[in-house]
This record gives C-alpha cells, sequence and structure tokens, in this order.
C-alpha cells in the first residue's frame, strides 16, 4: 500500500430511502444503501486523505431531476465524515444557457467543483454530447471556474474524440479510462484513442475501474497490465488521476486489491516515488482545487 495518504477521486453513496435510483432496482448488490461507514469499513487499512463525491445517477426527467437533493445528502454524509472535500453532482447540461440557473443554485453549496452527465447510457449518446445544446452547457462551465467529467465506454469514443475538439476552455477529465474493452481484448483500440486523446492538455484521465471492465469473475493481472501501461505512456504521470469507484468495483474486486494491483504496476513500470504521489494524490489536490 502507499506509504503515504492518498486521494480518491471516485466515491459513490447513496441511500434509496432519501433519492431514487431506477438504475440500481435490478442489481442485488446495488439496491441498497451504501453509506460513508461502508466505505470506511471497505477501505481497510488504507490511508485515504480526501475524498471526492461523484453523481450516481439518481432519476432525473424530462425538465428536472434530483440534482440539488443529492448534493444535500453528501453534504449531510460529510458531516460524518469531512474528508468528503469536493462534489462533482450531475447537472441537465444538454438545456444549454438554460441550465445556468441550475448552476447558480449549485455554486451556493462550496463543494461542489465540476458536473458530470452520463452519456453512456442515453438512447442516443452522440446526439447528445455531439449536439449544440449540450456543447453549450459543456462550455458553459468555464464561467463557474468547474471541469466535465466524461463518462462513456469503448464503443462511444468516436463520440469522444470529436466532443473534445469542441471544448478547449473547460478543464475535462475522461472516467475510467474511458471504460476500455478490456474483456474483448481491445488494447490496440485502446491504445489508439489515449494517444489521440492525450493531445488535448485540457484533458486528463482517472485510472480507476479496470478490474470491472474485464471479465469480472476471471480477471487476471495479466488482462489489466497492458491497458495502464498505455494509460501512462500517453497521458504520462502529471494527468493521470487515481479513482477507486467505490462500491462499483466491488463488482470484481476491493479497494485494498485495486490499490494493491496499482501498486505492482507503477513498481514494475519503473516509476519515481514523485510520479506515484502526482497519481495518488497530488494531481487531484490541483485538479479538484482542494487547497490540501
Amino acid at each position: 500500500m502507499p506509504n503515504f495518504p492518498i486521494i480518491d477521486t471516485h466515491l459513490h453513496i447513496w441511500d434509496q430511502s432519501q433519492l431514487r435510483y431506477s438504475s440500481f432496482a435490478a442489481n442485488p448488490l446495488f439496491n441498497h444503501p451504501y453509506h460513508i461507514e461502508d466505505y470506511q469499513r471497505d477501505c481497510g487499512e488504507l490511508q485515504i486523505e480526501a475524498m471526492v463525491f461523484l453523481e450516481c445517477y439518481a432519476d432525473f426527467w424530462e425538465g428536472g431531476g434530483q440534482y440539488i437533493d443529492e448534493i444535500k445528502f453528501v453534504e449531510r454524509q460529510a458531516q460524518r465524515d469531512p474528508r468528503i472535500k469536493a462534489i462533482v453532482p450531475m447537472a441537465p447540461l444538454e438545456w444549454g444557457n438554460r441550465v445556468e440557473p441550475v448552476l447558480r443554485e449549485m455554486q451556493q453549496h462550496t463543494t461542489v467543483k465540476g458536473i458530470r452527465r452520463i452519456v453512456e447510457f442515453d438512447d442516443d449518446p452522440g446526439a447528445l454530447m455531439l449536439s449544440d445544446n449540450f456543447i453549450e452547457g459543456v462550455n458553459l462551465l468555464s464561467k463557474f471556474g468547474w471541469h466535465f467529467e466524461i463518462n462513456v465506454n469503448h464503443t462511444q469514443m468516436d463520440i469522444v474524440r470529436e466532443f473534445v475538439l469542441r471544448v478547449a476552455e473547460v478543464p475535462l477529465i475522461l472516467d475510467h479510462c474511458g471504460k476500455p474493452g478490456i474483456k474483448e481484448g481491445a488494447i490496440a483500440q485502446y491504445r489508439d484513442d489515449v494517444k489521440f486523446l492525450a493531445q488535448r492538455k485540457n484533458l486528463w484521465i482517472k485510472l480507476s475501474d479496470l478490474p470491472v471492465e474485464a471479465d469480472l469473475d476471471h480477471w487476471t493481472e495479466h488482462d489489466i497490465r497492458p491497458f495502464i501501461a498505455a494509460t501512462l505512456e500517453t497521458f504520462g504521470p502529471s494527468r493521470t488521476i487515481f479513482g477507486g469507484d467505490y462500491p462499483i468495483l466491488l463488482q470484481a474486486t476491493t479497494m485494498t486489491k485495486w490499490v494493491a494491483l496499482l501498486d505492482q504496476a507503477f513498481a514494475d513500470l519503473g516509476l519515481s516515488e514523485n510520479e506515484t504521489r502526482l497519481i495518488y494524490r497530488n494531481n487531484a489536490n490541483h485538479f479538484y482545487r482542494l487547497d490540501l
């Protein structure tokens, strides 16, 4: 394990008695609450200095959603664990400039640092993400000093390639390395994708959740390692950020095993202690403006 406290930039907590999450209803692993105490328990001996909460795809609808309610729920969790230093909520950026009043309300919550609007599960991700209104909504984040988190899978990377060319002033981060096709053995596609995307200097990458993109029950480190190496070869340690993705990662591994896998991979790739600290802590402190 790292011999210094790390920052986890991808924490999910939820409670079905507080908000509605229809996407979890059929999943026995996720159709019950996960509170901050569950995370504390499952981190074991990991030294976690701070956490960033990522929105949990709480139900939304035409004209509205549980956007502010989720922020308030997380703020209550943070009262029990003040290491929750930042919140990245969902906002309907597809409204274009009409989303600004929602963002203004979110701005009253000082731990909000950016926005995520998942496009992966939309009926037509390309039509959504590349629409003029969506691009307008994302670019609006520059007025708030916020970033945007990209959540797609490897079959949608052509959309991301076009999207990033239309967003120049807003910092971007690609969650879960774009959910590469590890199970499919699609390392050639991944290398090509990250080589292209790393040219965009406002784009960072989140090294998280890779075991979930492999064969859930039978993955090995051998399956994961080429994707870690390709990430660092292109984005480098200075634009790569660690994330846990608890409790989603429980489908395939645990927090402690995920960090142990990364530790060994970093050592075998010859990363220095300073480079390792960048990935586990310092980059996150800078990107999420945590002032730690």
